[in-house]
This record gives structure tokens, C-alpha cells and sequence, in this order.
């Protein structure tokens, strides 16, 4: 169950962060950067949204003018009395009355101000009924046809949408909209209340009906929502056959392989960028998926390309750095660090990590200099985490505990982490018992806070409390069944306790599925074998866990191993070999004592 602590989980969301900040070209070229689709998302709200819809006309406000139509004074008292039900919050039955009388006098300027409230009212019947109305007197207002749109998704009526969907990229196209932006609206659909199956069926009829990359690519937006990546996968490369080296699809391909993470579309995106150096956008791509593979040197080289071509891209820089860190390379790290605390939207990242460039380098005095600095963003309370370890690993823990007592949270996230970077203090000086009242209180507050819950069983394992440890593991399972860290952590400790071990391969298994070829996992999977008596199977996937990951706790177990399959001479040489790297690890060395192999 040993952690990763190379950091690539740590690299991937850093560098994945700066090329979502960083150029807003990318907004609507990813499912991640499309912009909310707002007629739909009006739907069973308490806000209409037309405002900042993208691909179609602003709605009339609040303040507009009543409809010019000519009525009665009878007519006249009920449109100033909706708008009297309007104006005390009442807006539901303001909507009505209008519907009512636009389906009377198929008046537009009625309909239209019966849609604009009914989305106000977050009445989804009457939103339903006044989109209807609206489509048919005023046939020109996109808005409704996308309402129309996701009602017939609801329903789960994929012809009736097609249709609706029609009639809306019909208009938006007349109204001069974008081929793209109605595409990437149509995108925007991916919502809690809408099966995705429907979605892949609404999907599949566009493509059918109307060929193009944009139909394609939401095609396979919505197969990579379902997490049939594989079928996404495979859509995704004839779309590519069929439209060469289309941008759009070769942005969606770089950022389907960093999900599927197993080397799909690597040779193709490395063809692509030979071809297209001008795309930035699949360059960088391409360097955070090695980044995914674990191909640091490959990422390392791609982003020193870019940069070399493009020297102004301040993100490919962090991004270099970031590798350099990584990989020792801390001096070099630093200049290309040191011009980036200038750029205003990365300075707090730049400055945290130059602080660990100086850190690296023994250079204690200048990395806190850094640190100081970062007092505000999402790198204020990594860099004071990092203020708190350099004390505590100086035994200043009375510094270190007022640093980090002082620190106030800005947000329910941010005290999250807090609270993980205190229980982390808490345990570097020994005193891990005084972590479970902040943790108590903490899981208190926040109940639903998966890694608070991991928090807490891990101070309960430090603590000898197994069954406490297994409780609290079970929690966090029930409120994250998908989370594969969880599932590794509750199948090892069966397996290490040796019992239930069929709900163990059960667990394991999972989470090597969620997330394949993690060292820890494997290691889990191979102690598993090795309590269920399968020494062949084990050592196999102990050998692979510690080829990915060389780590004392998976060197411990293949050693275990190899006694019990009483090849002693193998399990010596293999100590000899190794053990030397991890000299500082208790459990390893006890452990080389006791079976009389040590080195």
C-alpha cells in the first residue's frame, strides 16, 4: 500500500492547471473549456441565465417595455397585474398569466415575455409550456428551440430532439452564429438530469444526419462522459481518417489520452505536431500526456521544443520547471523560474516553486524569502506547508506550530487542507493522538469530505486502532465508492490482516481497473496473492509494482516472497542489491534483522 511520492499526480495538475490558465484559446476547443449552455441550464433554477448566452440573442430584461399589442382594458389589468406578481417575487404565476394570453392572441411580444419569465421562474412545466409557445410565434428566438432541445432529452425522445436541435443550428446559423460555437453549445448538454445514453443516441443522429468534425467531436465528448473511453477512443480515430488532421479532434484525441493513459494516440499526436509545429495547443498537450505516461524525459524534451520555438510561452516554461524539479535538475529549474515571478497570473506559482528550487539546492534562507512572498492565491498554504516541514525537520515545532495555528482558512477547501497539513505536523512531532480532535471536528463540520475520513483512519492505523481505521475507511468507501486510493487502502488491510480476502480481490481489483499500473496498487494486489498462498502470481506483480516504483515497503514484501518460496539465496542478493537505498526505512530494516538479511 506504499505511497507514490515521485510526485507525477503532483506534476499532471500543475501543468494541467497552467495550460487551462494560460492561453484562452482553448476555451471551447475540450469538453473541460466549452462554456455552459445557459438556456439549458435555466431549467429548474432560481436565476435565468440568457444573459450570457453565447449563441443566441440577449432576452428582453426585467425593465423592458410591455408588449406593444393592442387589448382590451380587462387584457390590460392582467398584464399589469402579472407584472405586479412579477415585481413581489411571484413569478411563476406572472409567467402564467402571459402564456395564457400569448396562447390567445398568438401575440410574439407575449410569448417572448412568457419564456423570459417562465426561466426566471424555475418552473421547468412552465418553462416547457412557455418554450413551445415561444418556438412557434417567434421561430427566429434560438434560445427556445434549445430549451426545446433538452426537454425532449429529459423525455428521453431522441427523434423530437433531433428536430428541435435542427431548428436551433437552422436559426443560429441564419443569425450568423458559428458553425463551431453552435457545435460546442450542443456540447454544453452533459448535465446530472439528462441520460447520457439518450445524449450518445442524440449524439450518434447528428452525426448520421449531418456529417462534420464538430458533430464528431460531440459525439465522442459524450462517450468520454460515459467513461467508455475506448469506444470514444475508436470513434475518435476514424473521425480523424476521415477528417485529417483536424484541429479541434486532434485537441480532443491529446486530451482523451491523458484519461486513458496507456499510450493510445501518442504516435499519432507525435505525427500531428511534426506536421502542425505552429499548434501550441497539441504541442503542450502532448507534453503534459507524457507527463501522464511518465515520460519525463520525453516531456522534458517536447516542452524545451516549444519553448525553443516560442520563448514568450511562459506556461511551457512553469511546465519545464516543473520537469526539472522533478527530475534533480534544480538549478536549472530556477532560471526558468526566475523570470516567471514577473507574469502576474503565475508569480505565486513561480515563487513557490523557485522556493523549492532553493530549498533542493540547501538554500534555506532564500527558499522562505519565496515563500513569504506567496500570501495569497491557491500556493499560499502550499508554501506555508512547506515553511512548517523546513522548521519541523529543523526541530523549531514551536515556530512551526504557530505558523501554521495563525494561518487562516479563506475558504471550506482551503481548511480542508489545513487541517491535513496540521494532522501532518501533528504526526512529524509524535503527537499524532492529538490530531483526532481537530479531525473530530473537522469531519464534523464537513461529514461529506472524502479525505477527511482517509485522514482519520490513517491517524487511527498510526495509533494501533484497526477496527477504528476499518470504520472510518468504510465511510469514506460509501461516499466514494469510484475512488481508488480508498479502495486500495480498505483491500490491503484485509489482505494484510489476512481475512475476507475474497471482498480484498474484490476491492483491489477495482481500483486497479480505476486507475491501472500504480505501483501501490499492485503491490496490494501482490501481497493479496501472497496471503492467498499464489507465490508465482505474487512476486510477478511485486516485480512490476517496484520496475514502476522502487520503494522499501514493496521491496520488503517481494522479500517476504521469496522466503516463503524458500529461495533464500535469491531474497539475500536481492537485500544486497537494493536494501542500501532505504537505509533510513524502520520497518525495512527491522524486517532484513529478523530474516537475518541484512547486508
Amino acid at each position: 500500500m506504499s505511497e507514490n511520492k515521485v510526485g507525477f499526480a503532483r506534476i499532471m495538475r500543475k501543468i494541467s492547471l497552467i495550460a487551462f490558465r494560460a492561453d484562452a484559446r482553448r476555451i471551447g476547443l475540450a469538453w473541460l473549456s466549452v462554456s455552459m449552455l445557459s438556456a439549458c441550464s435555466a431549467i429548474e433554477t432560481n436565476a435565468p441565465a440568457q444573459q450570457n448566452l453565447p449563441v443566441s440573442e440577449p432576452v428582453a430584461s426585467v425593465q423592458s417595455k410591455l408588449p406593444a399589442v393592442k387589448l382590451t382594458a380587462d387584457q390590460v389589468y392582467r398584464v399589469l397585474a402579472a407584472e405586479s406578481l412579477y415585481l413581489r417575487g411571484e413569478t411563476a404565476s406572472a409567467a402564467q398569466v402571459y402564456i395564457d394570453l400569448a396562447q390567445r392572441y398568438s401575440d410574439a411580444g407575449l410569448a417572448q415575455r412568457a419564456y423570459d419569465l417562465s426561466a426566471s421562474s424555475g418552473n421547468a412545466q412552465l418553462l416547457g409550456q412557455a418554450s413551445q409557445l415561444n418556438t412557434e410565434l417567434n421561430p427566429n428566438r434560438i434560445e427556445s428551440w434549445q430549451v426545446q432541445v433538452v426537454l425532449a432529452l429529459r423525455a428521453n425522445n431522441v427523434e423530437k430532439a433531433w428536430q428541435a436541435w435542427r431548428s436551433f443550428y437552422e436559426q443560429g446559423l441564419a443569425k450568423g452564429n458559428s458553425e463551431k460555437s453552435l457545435y460546442m453549445a450542443t456540447a454544453t448538454l452533459v448535465q446530472d438530469d439528462l441520460s447520457i445514453d439518450t445524449l450518445i443516441a442524440f449524439s450518434a443522429r447528428i452525426a448520421q444526419e449531418q456529417p462534420s468534425p464538430y458533430a464528431e467531436f460531440v459525439q465522442v465528448m459524450f462517450l468520454a462522459s460515459a467513461n467508455r473511453l475506448s469506444d470514444a477512443y475508436n470513434r475518435l480515430t476514424k473521425a480523424l481518417e476521415r477528417y485529417v488532421d483536424q484541429p479541434e479532434l486532434a485537441q480532443m484525441l491529446a486530451s482523451l489520452s491523458m484519461r486513458l493513459a496507456d499510450g493510445r494516440g501518442v504516435d499519432w499526436l507525435v505525427g500531428y505536431v511534426q506536421r502542425h509545429p505552429e499548434d501550441l495547443v497539441v504541442g503542450e498537450q502532448l507534453g503534459r500526456l507524457y507527463v501522464t505516461l511518465q515520460q519525463l524525459p520525453l516531456a522534458k524534451a517536447q516542452f524545451a521544443r516549444l519553448l525553443e520555438q516560442n520563448p514568450r510561452l511562459n506556461s511551457v516554461s512553469m511546465s519545464l520547471a516543473l520537469i526539472e524539479l522533478e527530475l534533480g535538475n534544480a538549478a536549472v529549474a530556477e532560471k526558468l523560474l526566475l523570470p516567471l515571478v514577473d507574469d502576474r497570473r503565475l508569480s505565486d506559482m513561480a515563487r513557490y516553486y523557485l522556493g523549492q528550487a532553493y530549498y533542493f539546492q540547501q538554500q534555506n534562507d532564500a527558499a522562505v524569502a519565496q515563500w513569504k512572498q506567496v500570501v495569497q492565491g491557491n500556493y499560499r498554504l502550499d508554501a506555508l506547508v512547506w515553511r512548517v516541514q523546513l522548521l519541523s525537520k529543523q526541530k523549531r515545532f514551536a515556530e512551526a506550530q504557530a505558523l501554521i495555528s495563525a494561518f487562516e482558512s479563506a475558504n471550506d477547501e482551503e481548511y480542508v487542507r489545513w487541517v491535513q497539513a496540521h494532522v501532518k505536523l501533528l504526526v512529524m512531532q509524535k503527537k499524532a493522538k492529538l490530531a483526532l480532535p481537530l479531525l473530530d471536528k473537522a469531519i464534523f463540520s464537513y461529514p461529506q469530505v472524502v479525505e477527511l475520513w482517509q485522514e482519520r483512519a490513517n491517524i487511527k492505523y498510526e495509533l494501533s486502532d484497526g477496527a477504528g481505521f476499518e470504520q472510518d475507511m468504510r465511510e469514506a468507501l460509501s461516499l466514494a465508492p469510484e475512488n481508488a486510493d480508498v479502495l486500495n487502502a480498505l483491500g490491503f488491510y484485509l489482505a494484510d490482516q489476512g481475512r475476507s480476502l475474497p471482498e480484498a480481490r474484490q476491492l483491489l481489483e477495482k481500483a486497479d481497473r480505476l486507475s491501472p499500473n500504480k505501483h501501490y496498487i499492485l503491490d496490494s494486489l501482490g501481497w493479496l496473492a501472497y496471503q492467498e498462498g499464489q507465490y508465482d502470481q505474487a512476486l510477478a506483480l511485486l516485480d512490476k509494482a517496484y520496475a514502476i516504483k522502487a520503494d522499501a515497503e514493496i521491496l520488503r514484501h517481494r522479500l517476504a516472497v521469496l522466503l516463503a518460496m524458500k529461495q533464500t539465496d535469491k531474497a539475500k542478493s536481492l537485500a544486497k542489491q537494493e536494501a542500501k537505498q532505504f537505509s533510513d526505512d524502520v520497518a525495512l530494516t527491522k524486517f532484513l534483522n529478523q530474516m537475518s538479511l541484512m547486508p
